[in-house]
């Protein structure tokens, strides 16, 4: 999302074959326009039925032999043209023996079109959309818009411009410009299209308030379901350097969506397999957008508990098995399953390599009880794992804790090498409890090596460090927050989190600044929370929070740096969190809350009131609290839905999996395979433009009629 200052919008209608257009679900026409530069002054973006140019003298689309111009009158005929948002994939030509190969963007700018205000063009499949970026104290009546190859442009009576061309007509609806108050209510600025008898088209804004920001909506990129007949459950998403997507979880499904040359495409005998797949949401072709999809599993079945990915697109895995046939490679640390129903298993996969090949690890790794993983991340080549297990015999080495303290559960620790083989691979395990149930749900990794690991407790005795944020148990359930330095084999800081009520983490990242954010759900009414806290109280029955702790601070008093709750007035979870190079937040989860906080959302309201719903929301800590929450919403259709994981990439394009029964996408939109169980869905989106979800559709190219949303964008360098 931006908050910018003043700004206008607009989005102009193109037309296709109508063969291609004959179905709004038809996957190209999400594909987004790739712009390419021919020479500094030239670019160039192709389309189903269509091409465009553009130079600093304005845009011409081509379509079959028709011509439509789209020029700014009076404008900065040296106007910069720039590309935005280069994608991770490259366009290759071929003509005969020749080849060459061109970068491509997802936005293209024109600086300075007129002082003050740039144009961004970008688009999907079927359409090209423009804005009008202005900063402070630009101008708004200095565009003058003029449309050259029309045979007919009027006014309608709802204010909309509508051009004729070979008898089709292409509508583009009055500009929507609107303000939000601190207070977060929404006032609309008066716009409308003035058209000269000259044919020129100006803009008129009524009065606004030009020191108050204007809100740019989402607006969804590419959303699609994965899965087959069975069920089927997303446990993580990740991105690697180059911003491809990679989804891991687990299916009952012996029909799900496979391609590519993965490990395995044969479903085991038994009704569970892990599955992996790798995602270009913003590529071309079909293939190109899931180049790969399959299993890693063995005979008889397996069940996917933590992932995660590493810059290199290597696909780290842990879950459990009792499939004798689980495949393990040579390095491995254990390669016998030892008969146990519930044994964990650690793999990492590289998608690069086609077929059985790219499994470059696997091992069984547990005692001879219940085990089970929870978090998995690589760091320079290193396996680090937590989990909970109540064995007594779990693997340990230089442990910070060698015995099991008690209770059901302790959690516990690993580091392994995946090129060293057996016992030399093991460079550090260690249990982490005390003598009530102790469960890790979440692992991470400072610069330094040292481990950091989050989860909840039962433990009055859970091992917590002098002079940490709250070393005293608190009651009923707490969150707990525990740094080791497995070199040193110790506990260098740990922390309860919570109140009386109870209280469970499920995710931390760290941040530059060596900072720990932790997010989940709490019950306590007097959870912690800041003076800057975005919601100070609890809403209902359960909210989720997010809390940042700094370690290093020099006294408890001053290590709580953000704390706040976060939800509705019934029960609210946070399963996932990711944060951007800005310091915003993204969280993800699920919710039984009617009255859960919504802010510019694709899904405002709930389709099931009542029902469980999966909801994704970013937070700036460092606003005020009014202004903290950017974005909220539901993920909700028929049934119930659970947002499992959320990621942001380079792009600013955030992406969310989780698992639904029913429809969450709109009328138009894909739909899950017919009688099928639970499905992953898959949502792509970005914070700057009109949603697509709402009444104003997406841009489509169609022949016929066809209507367009403007967006509202405001000023350039303040984002």
């Amino acid at each position: 999302m931006r908050l910018l200052r003043p700004g206008i919008a607009s989005a102009l209608f193109l037309l296709a074959s109508q063969g291609f257009a004959a179905s709004s679900a038809n996957l190209f026409s999400k594909v987004p326009l790739r712009f390419e530069s021919v020479n500094p002054n030239q670019w160039v973006a192709h389309g189903p039925g269509f091409a465009l140019a553009f130079t600093p003298e304005g845009t011409q689309v081509y379509l079959g032999e028709r011509r439509l111009g789209l020029t700014f009158e009076n404008s900065n005929r040296s106007a910069t043209l720039k590309g935005v948002h280069k994608s991770a994939t490259q366009t290759n030509y071929f003509s005969g023996a020749e080849s060459r190969t061109v970068d491509s963007y997802l936005r293209l700018r024109q600086i300075d079109v007129y002082p003050g205000i740039d144009v961004v063009y970008y688009g999907e499949g079927e359409a090209l959309e423009y804005d009008f970026e202005l900063a402070p104290g630009a101008d708004p009546s200095r565009i003058v818009m003029r449309f050259g190859g029309a045979d007919l442009m009027n006014l309608n009576a709802s204010g909309e411009l509508v051009l004729t061309l070979n008898g089709k007509e292409i509508t583009q609806k009055a500009p929507v410009v609107y303000q939000r108050r601190d207070s977060g209510e929404v006032v609309g600025v008066e716009s409308s299209y003035l058209v000269d008898d000259d044919g020129a088209i100006r803009l008129r804004l009524g009065n606004y308030d030009r020191s108050a920001a204007l809100v740019v909506d989402p607006v969804v990129r590419f959303q699609t379901y994965l899965g087959g007949s069975g069920s089927d459950v997303p446990i993580g998403i990740g991105h690697d350097r180059n911003n491809t997507m990679y989804i891991a979880g687990y299916t009952f499904s012996p029909d799900f969506n496979l391609n590519g040359l993965p490990y395995t495409d044969v479903f085991p005998n038994n009704p569970t397999a892990v599955f992996v797949v790798k995602m270009n949401p913003l590529a071309t072709t079909i293939d190109g957008i899931i180049p790969y999809a399959g299993f890693v599993t063995g005979q008889f079945g397996d069940t996917l508990k933590a992932m995660s990915v590493d810059n290199d697109g290597i696909v780290y895995l842990a879950g459990t098995t009792g499939d004798i046939g689980f495949p393990t490679t040579p390095t491995a640390f254990s390669s016998t399953e030892g008969g146990i129903n519930a044994r964990t298993f650690i793999a990492s996969l590289d998608t690069n390599i086609p077929g059985k090949g790219g499994l470059t690890y696997s091992t069984f790794f547990a005692g001879t009880q219940t085990d089970e993983p929870t978090g998995i991340v690589a760091v320079n080549g290193k396996i680090y794992v937590t989990g909970f297990t109540t064995s007594d015999d779990y693997p340990v080495k230089n442990p910070v804790q060698t015995t099991r303290a008690g209770g059901i559960y302790d959690a516990w620790v690993a580091v392994l090498d995946p090129l060293q083989s057996g016992n030399a691979g093991l460079l550090f395990s260690t249990y982490l409890g005390g003598t009530g149930e102790d469960i890790a749900r979440s692992i991470a990794v400072a610069p330094d090596g040292q481990i950091w690991v989050g989860g909840y407790t039962f433990s009055t005795d859970f091992p917590t460090t002098v002079g940490s944020y709250r070393p005293f148990y608190s009651g009923s359930g707490d969150a707990f927050l525990t740094r080791i330095d497995p070199t040193a084999a110790a506990v260098t800081y740990s922390t309860y989190i919570g109140g009386t009520g109870q209280d469970q983490a499920k995710k931390i990242i760290l941040d530059p600044q060596g900072r720990v954010a932790i997010t989940g759900y709490t019950l306590s009414t007097d959870f912690q929370v800041t003076l800057n806290a975005m919601q100070p109280a609890p809403a209902g029955k359960g909210d989720a929070f997010l809390t940042i702790l700094n370690p290093n601070a020099p006294d408890f008093t001053t290590a709580l740096v953000y704390s706040t709750y976060f939800g509705g007035s019934d029960g609210d979870i946070a399963y996932d969190m990711r944060r951007d190079s800005s310091g915003k937040y993204y969280l993800c989860g699920y919710t039984l809350s009617t009255d859960f906080p919504v802010l510019n959302a694709l899904y405002p309201v709930s389709s099931d009131g009542g029902s469980i719903d999966g909801f994704v929301s970013v937070i700036d800590p460092s606003r005020a609290p009014s202004a903290a929450l950017i974005y909220s919403s539901y993920i909700t259709g028929p049934g119930f839905q659970v947002a499992y994981s959320v990621d942001v990439d380079s792009n600013g394009l955030i992406q969310v999996v989780g698992s639904a029964f029913g429809n969450v996408f709109a009328p138009g939109r894909p739909i899950p395979q017919p009688n099928s169980n639970t499905n992953v869905f898959y949502l792509v989106f970005e914070l700057d433009s009109v949603p697509t979800q709402s009444s104003a559709p997406m841009p489509t190219l169609r022949r016929g009629p066809a209507t367009s949303t403007p967006r509202i964008v405001g000023s350039r360098g303040a984002r």
